[in-house]
């Protein structure tokens, strides 16, 4: 199966141009430079026509270059005259030491990856820039410089745009300019990897983001020899934590298309801007061999997918159709001292805002958040029993006994409240009859609204049992690009085609809209974003993106809020809460330490949740941790015991009971209230490790937190933290 693509054949009506060679007698300077260029290019093993050397962007604060057979980037600070390279950046490695193919690689402004279809094997032959032969061609553009670069040996041309700006400089790779005219296809690309490269001996960090972020400092040696990590933004479908088991190993959690460098004062953050859903970013380790440290993206022109017909060894086959997607990246150059994680984030946050892709929520201040779990079948020998714990008139006591106990506002999700219970979508009403029907439902719904609570229905449209009914296996499921089923393992779980679950949204809100609710929670909706290769209705990922996004739209046209489950950056435009935010980085050996970069972009404009007080296995920690990084409180709760879903397919839910958790929720309440009333709508701007275990939140109006995770006391700032405590500086 083929995903049809554009059938558009790009034909420029842009005149083509070259700088002008110079005819003169005798031998000039710039003849002899030229000589002695090609004799490198000779020495390297590279044979390059290049047409378009020497091209020059500039405004008031930034003069960006094409230079050495437009094969490097030097983009020149006014102010300062700094010179950042793609040939890297740092002053303190010797790029003239390194030999061969590494020597070729550190000065390519890109590696493209290409495989021959027509074989089918799914071998990926690469091409650094220099080290093959290739020409440069510029060409006139609105948006900058354009240069086609033209790769014989892979049978590609593509184009790349550069644009300048005033706080840097933009990357364009047009997905229409591609042309394959040999018996290659383009795969991927990586751009400028060594933009950010860095040696082991040099000031500062690269930051990518994995979970809530994390950095990996330049001379932290624990990062030594360790291979490189590749991120999928957005993940990978194939590998969705939703789709694995509770012990299976994670896949870490790229929520923003993002990353930065810093070099001690000096610093920058990329994020890309277009095509961030096909894209991935590598972070890449110093060797004994290569001691070097970098940073780059990569865009897909062709997902690859293991051939089932082939046993005993993997075989890659790829799109035989390109994917047609525009990238694009942005190159933000921070201010002189201004260049920490805390700095990018805040930069990226403007981006966003300025973008309008950052909701303002109006609710500030601190907030309640719970789960109220209602039922779930567990499927017997012969018959099956559904498990009630929480019905709606067992909810509304919870809530009107937490009303009377706290004065904090609550923002109430319902979870498995549907016709069948928990996981038996895509038939959603009438309202569960063992929980209180729709009467039941409507009856909450009255009492929420006229006391001030939000009450929100869980939904979830983008997963469904195999065993479910109301829905097509054949039709309305997701198949990969291998003709393969999307699936578990156990193939017990369907994804819904973005197609068929927008349909289901809609019918859905038909009756919905009948309640008296305040919004909607979408589930899985901000981390699962996926593709269909199914014949009878593919779908790309970019329409998919568009899909989620219209279903968040319009919950909160009709309802006024929208809770998303997720927090990847599409859904940032309408979510008033995101929730299952990470706290930490996934934990590989290169990584110096999580940030809170993520909080740092959200805070005062999106409220977040992570993981609920109630499941964790360390709630003193996972506080302080919240306090840290201005999470709203969050707990999963139930009305009976936890213990009647043992043997059900919702078993996580170890400890749950209200009656069990109201003092831990009251006292929790009271002891976040001073925290959050002193920050509300305040947004992060710095965040800093004092001591050891000891960290300082930053505020913009002037508000710092202290929290010190060390089992002692600690002075820092003139003030005394007691173990395991914080404290508020006005």
């Amino acid at each position: 199966m083929k995903i049809k693509r554009i059938e558009e054949k790009w034909e420029s009506d842009i005149p083509w141009k070259s700088i002008p060679r110079e005819r003169k007698k005798g031998i000039s300077l710039k003849s002899i430079l030229r000589l002695m260029t090609f004799a490198v290019c000779l020495w390297l093993g590279v044979v390059c026509r290049a047409e378009a050397a020497g091209t020059v962007l500039e405004n008031d604060k930034f003069k960006l270059e094409l230079v050495n057979d437009c094969s490097e980037i030097q983009l020149t600070e006014k102010a300062t005259s700094y010179v950042w390279t793609s040939n890297m950046s740092d002053p303190n490695f010797d790029l003239d030491a390194m030999k061969g193919r590494w020597a070729q690689k550190m000065r390519s402004l890109y590696t493209i990856s290409v495989t021959d279809l027509r074989k089918g094997v799914g071998s990926i032959v690469t091409y650094d820039q220099l080290g093959t032969e290739y020409t440069a061609v510029t060409y006139d553009t609105s948006y900058g410089i354009g240069v086609q670069y033209d790769v014989p040996a892979a049978g590609v041309k593509f184009c790349m745009e550069f644009a300048l700006t005033d706080d840097g400089f933009s990357v364009k790779i047009p997905s229409e300019k591609l042309e394959e005219y040999g018996d290659f296809s383009m795969v991927s690309l990586d751009l400028m990897p060594f933009f950010a490269g860095a040696a082991d001996n040099q000031d500062g960090y690269l930051f990518y983001p994995d979970g809530s972020g994390a950095i990996m400092c330049f001379d932290d040696p624990s990062h030594v020899n360790e291979s490189a990590v590749t991120y999928n933004v957005y993940g990978d479908i194939q590998n969705n934590q939703n789709l694995k088991g509770r012990f299976e190993q994670e896949e870490a959690s790229v929520l923003l298309p993002v990353y930065g460098a810093n070099y001690g004062k000096k610093g920058f953050v990329a994020y890309i801007t277009k095509g961030e859903e096909t894209s991935r970013i590598t972070v890449t380790p110093s060797t004994a061999i290569v001691k070097a440290n970098y940073i780059y993206p990569t865009f897909l022109f062709r997902r690859g997918f293991n051939d089932p017909r082939v046993k005993g060894k993997v075989v890659q086959k790829y799109d035989v159709e390109q994917l047609m997607t525009e990238y694009e990246v942005h190159y933000q150059i921070l201010p002189d001292g201004k260049a920490q994680y805390a700095d990018m984030a805040s930069a990226y946050r403007e981006y966003l805002i300025t973008n309008d892709l950052l909701a303002q929520s109006e609710r500030n201040g601190l907030a309640l958040s719970l789960d109220l779990f209602m039922g779930v079948i567990e499927e017997g020998l012969i018959l099956d029993t559904f498990q009630n714990v929480t019905s709606f008139e067992q909810a509304q006591e919870i809530l009107e006994d937490l009303k009377g106990s706290i004065d904090t506002p609550m923002e109430v999700s319902l979870i498995g409240w549907i016709k069948s219970g928990y996981g038996t979508e895509p038939i959603y009403f009438p309202a569960n009859s063992k929980l209180g029907g729709n009467k039941g439902l409507d009856a909450l719904a009255k009492y929420t609204r006229a006391n001030g609570i939000q009450l929100s229905l869980g939904a979830n449209f983008l997963t469904a049992s195999a065993e479910a009914s109301g829905y097509s296996q054949r039709t309305d499921i997701v198949f990969l690009g291998n003709y393969q089923v999307l699936t578990d393992k156990r193939s017990s779980i369907r994804v819904i085609s973005p197609t068929t679950a927008l349909k289901n949204f809609e019918k859905f809100m038909e009756k919905a809209q009948k309640f008296d609710i305040d919004g909607l929670k979408l589930e899985n909706i901000g981390d699962m974003l996926y593709y269909n290769y199914n014949e009878r209705g593919p779908v790309l990922v970019t329409e998919c993106k568009e899909n989620w996004k219209k279903m968040l739209a319009d919950s909160k046209d009709a309802f006024g809020s929208v809770i998303s489950e997720g927090g990847n950056l599409y859904v940032l435009e309408e979510a008033d809460m995101v929730t299952k935010i990470p706290s930490e980085d996934l934990g590989y050996q290169m990584t110096t330490r999580e940030v809170p970069f993520y909080q740092i972009v959200a805070h005062g404009s999106v409220r977040y949740t992570g993981e609920a007080l109630n499941l964790s296995s360390d709630a003193e920690k996972l506080r302080l941790k919240w306090i840290e990084y201005g999470y709203t409180p969050y707990f999963e709760l139930t009305y009976e015991s936890a213990e009647k879903l043992v043997n059900t397919n919702y078993n996580e839910l170890f400890t749950s009971s209200y009656k069990d958790w109201k003092d831990e929720i009251v006292a929790t309440c009271q002891e976040l209230k001073s925290a959050w009333d002193a920050i509300q709508d305040a947004k992060m701007v710095s965040h800093e490790e004092m001591a050891e275990n000891v960290y300082c939140t930053g505020y913009d109006n002037g508000v710092k937190i202290y929290v010190n995770y060390n089992n002692k006391a600690v002075k820092v700032d003139g003030m005394e933290l007691g173990a395991m405590s914080w404290e508020v500086s006005r």
